[in-house]
């Protein structure tokens, strides 16, 4: 991946073809379940905000070199390590790195077709955090 991504089509044109494919089906599905979500780059990486407030961001720049979903509020509102999730995750989709901050593995079409249900719960809840 380059160093710098200043659009959305930069940042997939980078992609591996697997986290391209990835990248694709999670961002159609973030987009449908709600269509208000405006799409930046930031970070580095297309990032999903609604009315002004982060919700959602790609990341591929981590230890594991996965393509990742990351789930936070910013940053500007306090966290606490360790605290429990604002956001129940009965289908233990994600690894809860504090009480609104989060990272989901993005999975390849098959396994997000089996499950999207348990996707588009948790995300939908998600987007909903006041």
């Amino acid at each position: 991946m380059p160093a710098k991504h200043t659009t959305v089509d930069g940042f997939r044109a980078a992609l591996e073809p697997d986290d391209r494919a990835r990248f694709e089906g999670m961002r159609a599905l973030l987009l449908e379940l709600e269509p208000r979500l405006t799409e930046t780059i930031k970070w580095n990486a297309p990032s999903f905000d609604l009315d002004g407030r982060d919700r959602l961001t790609f990341n591929v720049m981590n230890r594991q070199r996965e393509l990742q979903l990351l789930l936070h509020l910013g940053a500007s509102r306090a966290e606490t390590r360790g605290g429990a999730p604002i956001v129940d995750d009965p289908a233990g989709l994600v690894r809860w790195l504090s009480d609104i901050r989060g990272v989901l593995g993005v999975p390849d079409a098959a396994a997000l077709a089996e499950r999207r249900r348990d996707y588009a719960d948790l995300i939908t809840r998600w987007i909903a955090v006041p």
